[in-house]
């Protein structure tokens, strides 16, 4: 009686820890799934992201293009499109400032050059009807000069 305890008993051991030995290979099983799910996530994740960081450089490329068209366009407006590849600029307060200093030191510089511009320049009679082509108003025009 006592053997077949102790072998009742050694079975029983023996039982119970092949039931911890499944028990952990089940364990690691699903351990090792959900590993292999995790890195696949994690996989899929930096693949996004790289995605997204792409798209974010060339949507600031796009900003950058965008902008300065909109400093030459902003320079082509105010007649200072020469002076497009000096100005560098790197927001839209700056531009303005920019554009307002360059207005001013242009205006300056046709100030002191005496520029006269040709919609405001004085017209006399005789140039007025020789560009109407008008013989007798030109002819009558240095008479008159002449008996003054």
């Amino acid at each position: 009686m006592s053997d077949e305890k102790v072998t009742q008993t050694e079975t029983t051991q023996e039982q119970q820890q092949q039931e911890q030995t499944q028990q952990q290979e089940q364990q690691q099983t699903v351990d090792m799934k959900t590993y292999l799910e995790l890195v696949a996530q994690m996989e899929k994740m930096e693949q996004m992201l790289s995605q997204e960081a792409e798209k974010a450089q060339k949507m600031a490329e796009k900003e950058q293009e965008l902008f300065q068209k909109q400093v030459q366009l902003t320079l082509k407006e105010n007649g200072l499109e020469k002076f497009a590849d000096i100005v560098k600029v790197s927001n839209e307060d700056e531009l303005k400032d920019v554009v307002k200093k360059l207005t001013t030191i242009v205006n300056e510089i046709k100030i002191q050059t005496g520029y006269i511009p040709a919609d405001y320049a004085k017209t006399d009679e005789y140039s007025k009807y020789e560009k109407e082509k008008n013989v007798a108003g030109m002819i009558a025009v240095k008479l008159s000069k002449l008996f003054q």
